[in-house]
């Protein structure tokens, strides 16, 4: 039972990460804001010029380029980072794993034979790990997704 609301809740995650990924999401994109496409091919990166339903124009460094639809693979906004907001959110986890590991092992430990010498071992490495993997994640939001 256990396992299945895992993979419901899984599938459902899934489900409302794709929802607003459509070609439809590209009009919330300003004329001027960075963003870059990636095709089959290869990726280009440039400012975002329009948009229609059979293709995209975007101007880079060479001049304007259009790509149809068809092609486009994933579109990214490169307008704002979220690397500090990821980091943040990963640290908040560590600290909270730290918290309870702290009152469970930790107080396992200073109560039976080693006192306070695990207590900065079992907060820094959760989070400093949480920090590592928030940091590592996505940075930049997926406007489309084919």
């Amino acid at each position: 039972m256990r396992t299945l609301l895992i993979a419901l809740a899984s599938a459902g995650l899934m489900l409302a990460a794709q929802a607003g990924k459509t070609w439809d999401s590209l009009s919330q994109l300003q004329s001027g804001s960075s963003v870059e496409v990636v095709t089959s091919d290869h990726a280009e990166k440039g400012e975002f010029v329009s948009v229609s339903t059979e293709s995209l124009t975007i101007r880079t460094r060479s001049g304007e380029q259009r790509f149809p639809r068809a092609e486009v693979v994933r579109i990214v906004s490169r307008g704002k980072s979220h690397r500090t907001r990821n980091f943040l959110i990963g640290l908040g986890a560590g600290a909270a794993v730290s918290l309870v590991a702290d009152q469970t092992i930790g107080a396992y430990l200073r109560n039976e034979s080693n006192p306070d010498s695990a207590r900065p071992l079992i907060w820094t490495l959760p989070v400093a790990i949480g920090g590592g993997i928030g940091a590592a994640f996505p940075s930049y939001p997926v406007v489309y997704r084919k």
